[in-house]
């Protein structure tokens, strides 16, 4: 849940030459590229100005120290851009620039290389920062991985584990030259993690590499075709955190379980790398070749280099290496200038940012409210409702009638909506006793992605499953880093028969479950995720002394035996909705949450939520509900809305007699609809106690989340204009050398 100002971007230089010349960027054949390529195009060097490098400290709020300053001349070596640094970034980034006609191509390539100038700028300024601040501290909201750090009671702070000094930096380089060297610098200031973090982006680019190559080959040696079958994923799914590598533990140390393969080498031994569809030994070793050709061509290595089948001996290797230590510095450097900001500016510049929130929405909350709700997201908030009235927000399970009861249901011979109407579809056996509902995640099997899994440890076992082989969904989300998908419990199996067939495709048949049984399987599911037994519980429809619609009954038989004296009313003319639902229910113990911890994962609110969410994503042919933060918004009771009928009688009522965490299963034209509510706006504000600065850091609540999102975009600003203020004061002529008739004919293409 942590977020990142900068996100690291790896420029694999032989993706970017190889796939920049197959899209028709041929600007670059021809030239003598042996030389021209290697040529040097600026250099970097903040050390040689002591007098703009000082003004750069006091930016930063920070005092270079004597010590550090007086060994600028050790610490710092220069930086060297090169032509095909340039023409890469171009490949990669610029060309998109160039084509759509926003920027000259003297434009882009002005605006890349001062981008790759300030890249170095940003690297040599973090090392003498953190070399004379002796250590390395971080933002710990702007740091993906906590591991190797240690955190500073009472502050935003993490510190990195180890000591830092310049005797300490120069030794771990002692020895080494060029790129080598420059990679041991750069972890002198990283984690243990953060380094297997960097080479595993490495290894994992050139696989990608290397698999786009084979990838082609099998195309080009078979047809093959793929299930255009889909269904919606939940935001997040399969994602993994962004600091995350596979791994495993050896001589009680975490290493990388990750190789590249090269089809000289077995795949088996590539740890967690999975080769692409129809890949051989025979297709890797060519694909491996193009790649190493790639490489050749664009003089990334040389013919000389002992053994081209160890890319991590190769130079090449290393000088990838060194650009993604250098964007992870620079990330962390980042991290560290957001902590000025958080001393400084952060707690009042929150509260005023709430404040002025509160009172626009205050002002405009008395029209168009459902449209503030439907932008509500975890950056996004409704901090204020209109008075004296309940909005809400609902999730839609829909069991729909099939294309038979469809046929029957137009058949009735009464007008839609009326009391007579509702009694012949209610009480018909053929329309809503016989609607069965099935698990609808087949696409997930056998569409364009298989995120299926074989299901072990921990998860719900569905009614007819016990003894099958269960199928869960997402295993990067919930077991390669455990991480889990936000409002999504991830533990209900897919509800039927699997087989898994030769041709890695499967044959499902899915349990049909009516309305009773799906009644049961989701209550027990609930139970289940939330750890309570009898958490989730209700009554089907039936009659009080009075002859009033009540929820009080057994069994369902007294919604199948109605009449149309049932669909009315005291008046004896309006029709009563009460008599299509079916069935009321409740979570106990979510209403009881507050607003402001409501998204607690630890709290029955959440819990039911993620259930209730999941169950959505398996059941519903509702499709428009899902991936909604928290389902469709609901008006207040005394007013009319665009839902049929039954739906907006049975969903106000919820949202307004019964609260968060109820639920109802109510009949309509279109089948059955699992009414689960969601969240409630009683009236005013939201969040009673406001923004609470104390917990910030508290995962979940409200305050949390704001701060999250506010500080995203505070930190995004501050650090920029750090950066931007020392960048001025040290790319200057005495810093920065730009030898421009190098990289001329690059300037002059706008003419060709």
């Amino acid at each position: 849940m942590k977020k990142k100002l900068v996100k690291i971007i790896s420029i694999v230089l032989a993706l970017a030459f190889s796939v920049g010349l197959m899209a028709g960027c041929d600007l670059f054949i021809g030239v003598d590229s042996t030389k021209d390529m290697q040529q040097v195009i600026a250099e970097v060097n903040v050390g040689s100005d002591k007098e703009a490098l000082s003004s750069a400290f006091d930016a930063l709020g920070a005092d270079l120290d004597e010590g550090v300053a007086s060994r600028t001349d050790e610490i710092l070596s220069t930086d060297e851009i090169y032509k095909r640094d340039l023409i890469a970034y171009f490949l990669t980034y610029g060309y998109s620039y160039v084509s759509s006609g926003s920027y000259t191509y003297a434009e882009t390539f002005e605006l890349l290389l001062d981008a790759l100038i300030d890249s170095k700028i940003n690297a040599q300024v973090a090392v003498l920062y953190y070399l004379s601040e002796g250590e390395v501290l971080v933002d710990r909201d702007n740091t993906d991985s906590h591991d190797g750090y240690t955190a500073i009671e009472g502050t935003d702070a993490l510190r990195m584990n180890g000591d830092i000094s310049v005797d300490g930096y120069l030794s771990a380089m002692n020895g080494l030259e060029g790129d080598a060297k420059a990679v041991a610098g750069y972890e002198y200031f990283l984690t243990e993690d953060e380094v297997n973090y960097a080479t595993y982006v490495v290894m994992h680019s050139i696989n990608n590499t290397i698999d786009t190559y084979e990838e082609e080959i099998i195309a080009e040696e078979e047809e093959s075709t793929t299930s255009t079958d889909s269904r919606t994923i939940p935001e997040g799914a399969n994602e993994l955190a962004g600091t995350y590598y596979p791994s495993r533990t050896e001589n009680g140390s975490k290493v990388i379980d990750y190789g590249i393969y090269t089809g000289f080498n077995n795949v088996s031994d590539c740890g967690k790398y999975e080769k692409v569809e129809g890949s051989t030994a025979y297709t890797r070793t060519r694909a491996y070749a193009r790649f190493l050709n790639a490489l050749r061509q664009n003089n990334l290595v040389s013919d000389d280099e002992a053994n081209a089948y160890d890319i991590a001996s190769l130079n090449y290797f290393q000088m990838e290496l060194k650009n993604q230590m250098q964007a992870m510095v620079i990330n962390k450097f980042v991290a560290t200038i957001n902590l000025g900001m958080t001393e400084t500016l952060e707690e009042q510049t929150l509260q005023n940012i709430y404040s002025q929130l509160v009172t626009d929405q205050t002002v405009g909350a008395q029209s168009g409210f459902t449209s503030t709700m439907d932008g509500i997201s975890d950056t996004s908030f409704v901090l204020y409702s209109p008075e004296d009235h309940k909005y809400g927000y609902v999730y839609n399970i829909l069991l729909p009638f099939d294309a038979d009861q469809n046929l029957t249901l137009s058949e009735i011979v009464y007008t839609a909506g009326t009391k007579e109407y509702y009694a012949a579809r209610n009480s018909n056996p053929e329309l809503l006793k016989a609607v069965k509902g099935t698990d609808q995640r087949a696409a997930w099997f056998n569409g364009e992605t298989d995120y299926s899994y074989l299901a072990e440890g921990d998860y719900y076992v569905n009614a007819a499953n016990a003894g099958r082989d269960n199928y869960l969904f997402f295993e990067d989300s919930y077991v390669t880093s455990d991480d889990g998908i936000a409002r999504y419990a991830g533990k209900y199996p897919y509800n039927g028969a699997v087989e898994k067939l030769e041709d890695d495709t499967y044959k499902l048949t899915p349990e049909k479950l009516d309305i009773d049984s799906f009644i049961t399987e989701m209550q027990a599911y609930i139970n289940y995720v939330t750890g309570t037994d009898a958490a989730a519980g209700g009554y089907y429809a039936g009659k009080d002394a009075s002859g009033n619609a009540s929820w009080t009954a057994s069994t369902g038989d007294a919604f199948y035996n109605v009449t149309a004296a049932d669909f009315l009313k005291s008046d004896g003319r309006t029709i009563d909705q009460s008599a299509n639902i079916y069935y009321k229910g409740a979570v106990a113990g979510v209403s009881g949450v507050s607003a402001a911890n409501y998204m607690v994962e630890d709290e029955i609110s959440y819990k039911a939520l993620s259930a209730v969410n999941e169950l959505m994503f398996a059941y519903t042919t509702d499709t428009a509900c899902l991936e909604t933060y928290y389902g469709y918004s609901i008006e207040s009771i005394d007013t009319a809305t665009s839902y049929v009928a039954e739906f907006e009688f049975a969903a106000q009522d919820l949202i307004t007699n019964a609260g968060a965490g109820s639920y109802a299963v109510v009949a309509t034209d279109y089948g059955w609809h699992i009414i689960y509510v969601t969240f409630v706006f009683d009236g005013g504000l939201t969040y009673e106690d406001g923004f609470v600065y104390v917990d910030r850091n508290v995962e979940g609540t409200f305050s949390y989340y704001f701060y999250q999102a506010n500080k995203q975009s505070l930190a995004e600003d501050y650090a920029s204009d750090r950066q931007s203020e020392y960048d001025i004061l040290l790319n200057n002529d005495s810093s920065v050398t730009r030898y421009e008739s190098r990289y001329a004919d690059l300037m002059n293409l706008d003419a060709e």
